[in-house]
């Protein structure tokens, strides 16, 4: 029998993305406000939305709530203006047929929590976030993760009653 380390060594570089629970993207047009933006990712339960050029319908950009921080927030901007001022704009992206692993290296190299997802033809499949990702891993290791106590770090420094 393999061990869970040999097994999700093999099983990261070939599962594809696509069988990872993918989230819908909530996607909106590159001229909408910022505030419909929000609107739009508060009434979805989203922490991004995916910005689409209305005249290909490709993906053109992604906003975030760091992004909503960073560049609308901290340089008292007003939230009527185009998203498209202020999206990150050619987000990375992943193709559907890329592999976990892939996926994690884009994640972890671009410190990106949203990762959208393309593919083969170009088109927006779905979001993948590191909750997704997360889950992924602990499948392999379901009974170390869930037989966790609710404070690790704390630890009996006696046995009681000894």
């Amino acid at each position: 029998m393999a061990s869970p380390a040999k097994t999700i060594k093999k099983n990261l570089r070939n599962d594809p993305v696509s069988s990872l629970p993918m989230r819908t993207a909530c996607t909106i047009g590159a001229s909408d406000s910022i505030a419909k933006v929000l609107q739009v990712m508060a009434q979805n339960g989203v922490g991004c939305a995916m910005i689409m050029d209305a005249s290909t319908s490709r993906l053109a950009g992604i906003f975030t709530e760091s992004d909503f921080l960073y560049r609308v927030v901290l340089p008292k901007l007003d939230v009527n203006q185009p998203i498209q001022g202020v999206m990150t704009s050619t987000p990375k992206v992943v193709q559907s047929s890329a592999s976990v692993f892939q996926a994690i290296q884009i994640m972890e190299k671009g410190r990106i929590r949203h990762l959208p997802v393309l593919a083969d033809d170009g088109s927006l499949t779905g979001v993948i976030s590191l909750k997704e990702i997360i889950h992924y891993l602990v499948e392999y290791f379901p009974a170390t993760v869930y037989n966790l106590p609710p404070t690790p770090v704390l630890a009996q420094p006696a046995r009681e009653g000894a």
